[in-house]
């Protein structure tokens, strides 16, 4: 049986001609959404007329202010009362909850009109701000702006000339740049700057250090005390520290090499005692971005399986380092922690210009995944305002032509890495392959003591290799390598494996005795006998070569023809750099070399056969460059932290003493023409080559001079006779080459197993 339909029925319905238009029933609702939308248009109207007059005068000022007003409290008005209509505006709404859904709408619309307004009116006090900071510039040496002038209750000229110095080369245009936007930043009115070229020089020379020091300002600098307070002492008690290093798993691994190697570096601190008395105690921060959560790469958790361990090597001797030369150390791993160790008064310190008042630190060591949780979490006013104390630790190196943002854009020079806009000696590097970043290095763990190197053929080295490949997929393609080595050698290895299985090793022939991962003391143990160590040309420029070879051992080191690079090879794609790599270790190939390192081309049968019969009956003492010694790192990384200052214009060191200058051939890089004289090139020079007498005095002999934003100047072209000087400081290269040009290049000497050092820079 049907139920009757509660709805009614319609038993008829009027035709097309009789059928009533919606769109032309006039009910009160319509009218007043009609004129909600005219009085919309009308404000609208009359507000682009009042911000876009011209008038000064006090009238136009108050009307524009009346107007705004207005307007606001018509909307306010309308918005009231269509909430309190039960259906918007009254009308008679034929479709069910029609009218609830309009008055939704027009709220919403009348809401929006209200934030336009605030808009309107937040951009009209902005551009009467601007207008009146034009008003003040107009009178050439007036405080435009109500914040004390960096001049006051100081005796200075009337008018300030601009100088004109070699050592400061682009004081001149940072000037005329500040005369023309010194008001689209508060900050510089935070730090005095009051439209006068005074003042411009005052901030340029004291804050930014792009000008010299004024010679009327000399009572105004701050010295540095000599307080025994704050003079740094060796620490020979690790306890504080491995405190710090329990306080996260992640950690784990790096306090169990600090542990381990303790003993070396207080054998190092004190064998540099004297060498490193009176020294400057700092505050150092250390952010380990790569042990970050956020970074989802998990290097603490896979250290013991197999992970990447080079970075974690080089952290965990920077750490020991800074802590055992006696600086306040800082550790942070999370992007809380380092959000609250570089939180700034927002107050005092305001746009992009540098930090006033005590920074939190005065080095802080980052990597790249660490300014990338800066720029995230504080933008990159974050960034700007910590920029000249970040040492950035950056195993490949940032050349500078993708440091520098606006040079990289132009030139198509993408990477995710690069783009920070430092100076490139603030990136610190695992190995010594690019003079223009800074070489941090690492400390290679040494597991023969005195007597035992004393009495090295003693330790009987058996017939075996152990080849330096830790994951299966590292084998894949090395068949012929491998059946090579063991007509020879009998064949180990250290390769990762979920469990006891064998067979679950795809690449690894099974003749091969597969130790597993080992904990530290079992791989030096194994490598202790071990006669070769031998690279699948993966990893890249890793520290375990240099441990074998401390060992006593021989590293086949797999030759790359052609080079490896950005523009062939997918795993460089993204760096930075557009270095080529001639071998898996170019360290060892270049400044180790035979009988330690035998660099071959492994796809070569016959060249691999002779390098391996010639190895098979050598014996070779364990050798140890310097400067991957802990004496060499403590030495290096104390000089780095007591002379480099990257927040000024200083060119003080390295000493002006240990320059020499040279000329490259053409087309020729100064990172080559400085090697091929047995020489180092570096880059802190640059500046003081900049300029048109110096090269004439060098050499080079200029039928015209310019200026221009390249990384091969300064620079003369070979077929024209022009000279060209560097117009950004941040381009100034060592690698930088052009193949129609000849380059002057600033060189200088180097310790012997110290190459970031020269003679005169201790």
């Amino acid at each position: 049986m049907l139920r009757p339909s509660k709805f009614k029925h319609v038993t008829s319905s009027p035709t097309r001609a009789t059928m009533p238009r919606p769109w032309m029933k006039l009910t009160s609702r319509r009218i007043g959404m009609l004129l909600v939308l005219l009085g919309f248009a009308w404000g609208c109207t009359l507000i682009h007329f009042t911000l876009t007059r011209t008038d000064g005068d006090d009238r136009s000022e108050g009307l524009r202010k009346k107007i705004l007003s207005m307007s606001r409290e018509y909307v306010k008005e309308m918005a009231n009362r269509a909430e309190s209509s039960p259906d918007g505006l009254q009308g008679n709404p034929e479709e069910p909850g029609y009218g609830y859904d309009m008055k939704k709408m027009l709220a919403v619309l009348l809401n929006d009109m209200g934030k336009r307004l605030d808009k309107l009116e937040e951009r009209f006090n902005n551009l009467q701000a601007q207008d009146k900071n034009k008003e003040d510039q107009s009178t050439d040496e007036e405080v435009p702006l109500n914040r004390r002038s960096n001049l006051e209750g100081v005796p200075h000229p009337e008018n300030c000339e601009i100088p004109n110095e070699p050592d400061f080369p682009h004081c001149g245009g940072k000037v005329e740049w500040m005369k023309g936007f010194w008001t689209t930043d508060p900050c510089y009115a935070d730090y005095g700057v009051d439209g006068t070229t005074c003042s411009y020089l005052v901030y340029l020379s004291e804050v930014e250090k792009w000008c010299p020091p004024l010679p009327w300002r000399k009572n105004f600098t701050s010295t540095v005390s000599d307080d025994p307070a704050e003079m740094a002492s060796l620490k020979e008690d690790p306890t504080a520290l491995l405190e710090m290093l329990s306080s996260d798993k992640s950690l784990l691994w790096i306090k169990m090499r600090v542990e381990r190697m303790w003993p070396q570096w207080v054998e190092a601190a004190t064998s540099l005692s004297a060498s490193l008395a009176k020294r400057k105690r700092k505050r150092i921060l250390i952010h380990l971005g790569l042990l970050s959560k956020e970074s989802e790469w998990h290097f603490g958790e896979k250290a013991f399986d197999g992970g990447p361990l080079g970075e974690l090597v080089q952290w965990s001797d920077i750490i020991s380092s800074v802590y055992v030369l006696g600086h306040d150390l800082e550790l942070s791993f999370t992007k809380e922690s380092l959000k609250s160790k570089l939180e700034f008064d927002s107050q005092k310190n305001k746009g992009g210009c540098p930090i006033k008042g005590r920074p939190p630190a005065d080095i802080i060591y980052i990597d790249i995944l660490g300014l990338a949780q800066i720029k995230k979490t504080l933008g990159m006013a974050g960034i700007q305002h910590y920029a000249c104390y970040f040492r950035v630790v950056d195993s490949f190196g940032t050349e500078p032509e993708f440091n520098f943002q606006p040079y990289a854009k132009q030139r198509s020079r993408k990477s995710p890495w690069g783009g920070w806009n430092f100076n490139p000696r603030q990136f610190f590097t695992m190995f010594p392959h690019s003079p223009d970043n800074s070489f941090m290095g690492f400390v290679v763990e040494q597991h023969l003591n005195k007597s035992e190197i004393q009495n090295i053929q003693k330790i009987k080295k058996q017939n075996q290799a152990l080849v330096y490949g830790k994951n299966d997929y590292m084998w894949a393609n090395s068949g012929n390598l491998i059946n090579a080595l063991a007509q020879h050698f009998q064949v180990h290895s250290t390769v990762a494996k979920n469990n006891d299985d064998q067979k679950q090793l795809e690449n690894v022939p099974s003749f091969v005795m597969n130790h597993g991962v080992l904990p530290s003391e079992q791989l030096y143990d194994i490598l202790k006998r071990t006669k070769l160590f031998v690279g699948l040309g993966f990893p890249y420029e890793g520290p375990a070569p240099l441990e074998a070879i401390a060992m006593g051992g021989i590293f086949l080191n797999p030759k790359f023809s052609p080079p490896k690079s950005r523009k062939n090879t997918k795993f460089f794609e993204g760096k930075p750099t557009f270095r080529e790599l001639t071998s898996q270790h170019p360290y060892v190939e270049v400044f180790v070399g035979k009988p330690h390192v035998y660099t071959v081309d492994i796809d070569d049968r016959d060249s691999l056969e002779a390098a391996l019969t010639e190895i098979k009956d050598l014996k070779v003492d364990p050798y140890m460059p310097y400067e991957f010694t802990a004496e060499g790192m403590l030495q290096r990384v104390s000089t780095y932290i007591q002379k480099h200052d990257f927040c000024g214009n200083s060119n003080a060191w390295p000493p002006e003493s240990a320059l020499q200058v040279r000329l490259s051939d053409k087309g020729q890089s100064c990172k080559q023409a400085c090697q091929d004289q047995g020489l180092i090139c570096e880059p802190t020079y640059f500046p003081l080559l900049n300029n048109e007498k110096i090269m004439e005095k060098n050499g080079l002999k200029c039928s015209s001079m310019d200026d221009m934003m390249e990384v091969y100047a300064p620079s003369r072209n070979d077929g024209t006779g022009a000279c060209s000087l560097q117009s950004e400081r941040l381009l100034f290269s060592c690698v930088g080459l052009d193949p129609d040009y000849q380059r002057i290049c600033p060189c200088r000497d180097f310790i012997h197993g110290q190459v970031a050092l020269c003679h005169d820079c201790l």
